[in-house]
């Protein structure tokens, strides 16, 4: 079997990060899977030199740009058997690509994000015909099962990297940042953005006496984000590195707690799968999906949306309670430890073999 995967992106992170780890997932487990994107920004960059990668998508501006994408997407397309899109953009290319072929590759759908299940005209248009359908989390399956009823329906888990780990350097880690060794984390990962949330966590950690913040990222929240915590008086003890690719293990492992104020663009929420896969519990927003990740009162504990004083309230208690802190990390990591490239090559497979039944 021959995939090609479609993404219209060029950053590696949210669906486009997905949809690599699924072609690397294929591939290790032998199978021809590519990758077609969008060139210009670290995406192109961190697959320079594959032969399997291929930036032939474009931002279409024109009419003529959008011809020249789908013609150079139609000569990819010959010989692949299976078509996995990602973005409901890419979604559509697919569609007008595959038109005119005497045996059309059949469609498989990743859905990354709910509002892209919605039940409007578009949506209904592009869902009609496909094949088989991937999801972020297990709470998009009714939204999905009635959107195409005619194709079978899998969450597809996360692909974990083996460096994920508790780490036994922690108290050194820490000395690097400038963390006193015997000190409480919470930290938090992600685009800084208004968006995401990282301020209510800010603003937890202010009613919370000797708690630390390690806010890791970058984007345009980060003055903003300096300057509440300056207001609140907690400068002292917040951390802001930057955005940390390679190393975010570490990071992780110098957190007490993770929390997580906000999903972003892709509705699987891997960085409370890659905490909990350090051993890191999470006090996580009650949005949809997250209970497949963090069991409440076991492996973490959820907190309503938007509601920084009861965020605190989880902080201060958890803070007091190291011993609950270490046993939910372990039973977090637990909780992760399938989420591995092999079970995702395994569930993309079946999924693959239930849409290419007659």
């Amino acid at each position: 079997m021959r995939v090609l995967h479609l993404v219209a992106a060029d950053r590696w992170t949210g669906a486009a990060a997905t949809a690599l780890q699924a072609v690397e997932a294929l591939r290790e487990a032998g199978v021809d899977a590519h990758l077609a994107f969008r060139p210009g920004r670290n995406l192109q960059t961190r697959l320079a030199g594959f032969p399997w990668a291929h930036p032939i998508l474009e931002k279409e501006r024109s009419w003529s740009t959008l011809a020249r994408v789908l013609r150079q997407l139609r000569q990819l397309l010959q010989g692949f058997d299976l078509l996995h899109t990602h973005l409901p953009h890419d979604h559509l290319l697919a569609l007008w690509a595959r038109r005119g072929f005497p045996h059309p590759p059949q469609v498989v759908r990743s859905v990354h994000h709910p509002s892209h299940l919605r039940r409007d005209p578009y949506h209904r248009l592009l869902f009609r015909s496909v094949a088989g359908v991937g999801l972020a989390h297990s709470e998009m399956l009714p939204a999905a099962q009635r959107l195409a009823p005619q194709a079978p329906v899998a969450v597809l888990p996360l692909a974990l990297e083996p460096r994920f780990t508790p780490m036994a350097q922690r108290e050194a880690i820490r000395q690097e940042l400038g963390i006193p060794r015997d000190a409480f984390v919470a930290g938090t990962v992600g685009k800084l953005d208004p968006t995401r949330g990282q301020d209510l966590l800010l603003l937890a950690l202010g009613a919370v006496p000797e708690s630390w913040g390690l806010v890791v990222g970058k984007g345009p929240f980060l003055p903003r984000l300096e300057k509440l915590a300056k207001k609140l008086g907690i400068n002292g003890r917040v951390l802001f590195p930057g955005y940390h690719e390679e190393g975010l293990e570490r990071l992780y492992n110098a957190m007490d707690l993770f929390i997580f104020p906000e999903p972003g663009s892709d509705w699987a929420h891997r960085a409370v799968a890659e905490a909990a896969a350090c051993g890191v519990p999470s006090l996580a927003v009650d949005v949809p999906g997250i209970r497949d990740l963090v069991e409440p009162g076991v492996s973490g504990e959820l907190w309503p949306r938007g509601d920084a004083a009861a965020l605190a309230v989880l902080i201060q208690k958890w803070k007091e309670n190291p011993q609950r802190c270490r046993e939910a990390g372990s039973r977090a990591r637990q909780r992760v430890q399938g989420l591995t490239s092999a079970a995702l090559s395994r569930a993309l497979m079946e999924l693959y073999q239930k849409a290419s039944q007659p």
